[in-house]
């Protein structure tokens, strides 16, 4: 191992003096990455609410994902797709429940959904 100044020896872990860090220089500039969306409800939220650009009869503008999603499904219905239109008729029924707070989510039946219901159900029970 090759020395650098008076009793400092170069080695893992110990780069030369004339490598290291400058006093107030930072190794990251440009600081910590924003947070990830923790909630998957958030994640999906933010998903479909990106802008993203497409082209209809030539003329390009720029809408959420979900639109761009519903467009292709209603042009996919049109042109005969059976799924793709009871896909956007199911969307177009579930949006005013959406919209009152009415929209119910079922779980398959399993045993997994009934310890999880039962799980829910102590702990909101012992929260009063």
């Amino acid at each position: 191992m090759s020395r650098s100044g008076k009793g400092y020896e170069i080695g893992r872990g110990r780069p030369p003096k004339a490598n290291q860090w400058k006093k107030g220089e930072s190794a990251n500039p440009g600081g910590r990455s924003s947070p990830r969306p923790t909630d998957l409800l958030e994640m999906i939220d933010k998903l479909l609410l990106t802008s993203v650009k497409i082209t209809i009869d030539g003329v390009s503008k720029r809408v959420t994902t979900l639109e761009a999603i519903l467009e292709q499904l209603w042009s996919k219905g049109i042109a005969g797709d059976r799924r793709a239109m009871a896909v956007y008729i199911r969307c177009r029924d579930l949006a005013p429940q959406v919209a009152d707070g009415t929209v119910q989510i079922t779980f398959a039946d399993s045993e997994y959904t009934r310890a999880f219901t039962a799980q829910s159900s102590a702990e909101s029970s012992g929260d009063e």
